[in-house]
């Protein structure tokens, strides 16, 4: 999970960048603190709770939000990254991953 967290974190800022947004400014659209949205940038956390609140804040679709051709990783290494990550999550964290792929899907 870390290596989407990382590349999670670089798309988000990226895009925040792209719109000439501050943290601090990003973070207030989305209800959380800056510093939280400094760890999400940074990999450190997952946004679950507030991915679809970003994503809007931003502009962009969720599936969007998880474009990482640009950032440099495989499609194996992803693959094996994800199927170790799900693998290590519990029942609520599973339910949310679900939702997110569905989302993704449709």
């Amino acid at each position: 999970m870390k290596k989407i967290r990382l590349l999670l974190g670089k798309r988000i800022k990226e895009l925040r960048e792209k719109r000439h947004l501050t943290q601090q400014q990003l973070a207030e659209m989305v209800g959380i603190d800056q510093r939280n949205l400094s760890k999400i940038e940074c990999g450190v956390t997952f946004p679950s709770r507030v991915l679809a609140d970003i994503a809007k804040a931003l502009e962009v679709s969720l599936p969007e939000l998880f474009e990482f051709d640009h950032i440099d990783i495989s499609s194996d290494q992803m693959k094996v990254s994800i199927n170790d990550s799900v693998n290590k999550l519990n029942y609520e964290e599973m339910k949310i991953v679900y939702r997110l792929i569905k989302v993704l899907d449709a």
